[in-house]
Formats: structure tokens, sequence, C-alpha cells
């Protein structure tokens, strides 16, 4: 549900700790245990499209994260329950500690375990920083793939960790 989208944002965001090798993944430990909150000017449930759409303001909160947008389409499976996929639209941000991942749109595919951040995507911890015009999070394979437009650029800015000079 929300916390596997949270999970996904938090298992991609890229950063090291000053080093070139620039592909040490986060792996934040979550208690699934806690209660999603989510908040919003408007629900709307359609039964038949199984189909649930929170807008105005959309806050959705699990323990230390915290997701922002204007939308959230919760896209629930034929015949079943459970959540098949996840569209967070308009002003996209979620947050955890000095983490911030931020976007158009984020679609969260629940099978396949993959998070698309699409159109001005950017994630950013304390003052390192990755964007394009896409980030892709595939948490099955612990991998990110960063593109951008032709005419645009990749971007990643590492700042070292300046080290305490031993006496």
């Amino acid at each position: 549900m929300i916390l596997r989208w949270f999970l996904l944002v938090s298992l991609g965001i890229l950063f090291c700790s000053g080093s070139a090798a620039y592909a040490a993944a986060v792996n934040l430990k979550l208690d699934r245990n806690q209660p999603i909150e989510i908040t919003a000017q408007k629900l709307e449930v359609l039964q038949q499209q199984r189909q649930s759409i929170f807008t105005g303001e959309v806050v959705a909160k699990q323990g230390e994260m915290t997701l922002y947008a204007e939308k959230l389409i919760v896209i629930f499976q034929k015949d079943q329950d459970q959540i098949e996929r996840l569209d967070a639209i308009g002003g996209v941000r979620v947050l955890q500690l000095d983490r911030v991942a931020t976007a158009d749109k984020a679609v969260f595919h629940q099978a396949e375990e993959t998070l698309v951040l699409i159109g001005n995507a950017e994630v950013t911890q304390g003052k390192n920083k990755v964007s394009g015009d896409e980030i892709t999070l595939y948490a099955k394979e612990n991998r990110t793939l960063i593109t951008s437009s032709e005419k645009g650029r990749v971007k990643a800015t590492i700042v070292p960790e300046k080290k305490q000079e031993q006496p």
C-alpha cells in the first residue's frame, strides 16, 4: 500500500557518504504495523472501477514518512482488496528524515514493486541530489534508473562529508 510506495522511495534514494561510488541505496527499516493516515479535502470511492480518489492537499503519513500531492488515486486489483497501483499527481513530495523526493507525478506498481517519478523528478538527501525527467526505482532489483529527454540532462550533485581530523 502506501507503505510500499514509501519504502520504494527510501530504497531508491541513492547517496553515499562522500565517496565517488555513488551507488549505495539507503535501506530503511519501517514498522509495517504503524497505521497509515490519509487526509484530503475530498474522497471519492468508485466501487465499479475499484478506485479511491483523494483530492485537494492530500497528505498520507506512516511513521516518519509523509507523502504530499494534489491527488492520490488508489487502484485495487480485480476481485481482490489488494492494491494494484497508486498514482500521486500534482506537486508530489515524499519526506523521510532528511530525504526528499519530488516530481510532477508518481506511479507505484504493487506487483512489480516499481516507483516511477515523472516530470521534474528529484531526490535529495542533505546536500546530495539526483535529478532527471524520470526516476524509476526497482525495489526487487535494488536498482534505480534516471533518465532525461534528448534536450535535458541527468544531474547528480555529490557533496563529500568532511572528515574530522585526528588530534
